[in-house]
């Protein structure tokens, strides 16, 4: 009996550093993805999964998935946030694990459905959960965090088993503006507090003033200092096309976010119209544009070889410009947006 009593107390020590190496393991990886060493902004997807009822959509729906995990890797996004079901999530991931040792490699990724059974979600292979603190209703001041005892109970039982919480803060335009650097280190050392180590990451949603999309939101600014504790990253809600997405993007990088967490809201007619086909294509093609350094190339030529005036320039900077790559394939005569397959002109 004393033999049996020994060894149970050894197994459930070994179970519970196992689950403290995890959420180690775990919280390396999510800030090694949303913190790029070159100091380019990262880009992490929102992905909503549907969930069908009938045997035969469930079925396509798996082949999708796969699809979408396929796709979300190849157009080398950071992370992926994904809401659907837990069968959805062990798909995905499933697939991404095909990867493990290739490049580009596996993406983390952070589970945002219902947190009912977090040791499902962890099994599943789930890096983190999203946290909506405050279940995602606007705070004026970080007293707020203190009044609400739900997000910290969820914080506690995702370290429990053995993946990382990544909390999301709601605020409003005019809180944003009124936030300075202090603000956000003081929001990051009180969820520090509350989880019991710096989170993995840090997510921040400002929420307009009107649904005028036109006017930009306020951003509060983030030093260098707190980003080398945790990546701060920014939520870009903008319709995706003509330059929005990449415009939006960049105000995050000036204020010193790391990266953006790109919502669904960026898909035109996402809500209306949830294909994950049109959604993998056009996410691929999105977060292709954004890490492409063809437009930023292209300015850069523009306004040094305009500056100068000797027309015997011009066929030299036309040359440069093909031979960059900034129009394209010079051997495409045309191109055709094709909207119906997730494709928008202007994607950035």
């Amino acid at each position: 009996m004393i033999f049996r009593s020994a060894l149970l107390i050894h197994f459930l020590s070994c179970a519970t550093v196992v689950k403290a190496l995890s959420v180690e393991v775990s919280r390396a990886r999510l800030q090694q993805a949303f913190a790029s060493p070159s100091g380019k902004l990262t880009y992490s997807p929102e992905l909503i999964i549907p969930e069908p009822n009938d045997p035969t959509a469930i079925l396509l729906l798996s082949n999708a998935v796969q699809n979408l995990s396929s796709r979300i890797r190849a157009c080398k996004a950071n992370a992926a946030v994904l809401q659907g079901s837990v069968s959805a999530l062990r798909t995905f991931v499933n697939e991404q694990e095909i990867a493990r040792g290739n490049f580009p490699g596996p993406v983390p990724v952070i589970y945002a459905g219902s947190l009912e059974g977090m040791e499902e979600i962890a099994e599943a292979g789930a890096e983190g959960i999203l946290v909506s603190i405050c279940e995602g209703q606007e705070i004026s001041s970080l007293s707020d965090l203190e009044s609400e005892a739900k997000w910290q109970q969820i914080c506690q039982q995702a370290i429990q088993c053995g993946i990382q919480p990544v909390p999301e803060i709601t605020i409003g335009h005019v809180t944003a503006s009124k936030w300075t650097e202090e603000t956000m280190e003081s929001l990051v050392d009180c969820l520090a507090k509350t989880i019991g180590a710096d989170p993995a990451a840090l997510i921040v949603t400002i929420n307009p003033e009107s649904d005028d999309e036109e006017t930009p939101v306020a951003i509060p600014p983030v030093n260098k200092a707190l980003n080398k504790r945790v990546p701060i990253l920014g939520s870009v809600r903008v319709t995706a096309g003509e330059g929005r997405l990449n415009e939006e993007s960049q105000r995050f990088k000036e204020a010193g976010f790391l990266g953006t967490f790109l919502r669904s809201d960026c898909v035109p007619g996402f809500r209306m119209n949830p294909n994950l086909e049109i959604v993998a294509g056009f996410w691929a093609h999105c977060i292709a544009d954004l890490k492409s350094t063809k437009s930023k190339s292209f300015s850069f030529r523009a306004k040094n070889n305009m500056e100068k005036n000797a027309l015997t320039n011009w066929a030299n900077y036309q040359q440069n410009v093909i031979d960059s790559g900034a129009l394209g394939d010079p051997n495409d005569s045309y191109s055709i947006v094709n909207e119906a397959a997730g494709e928008y002109k202007g994607f950035a």
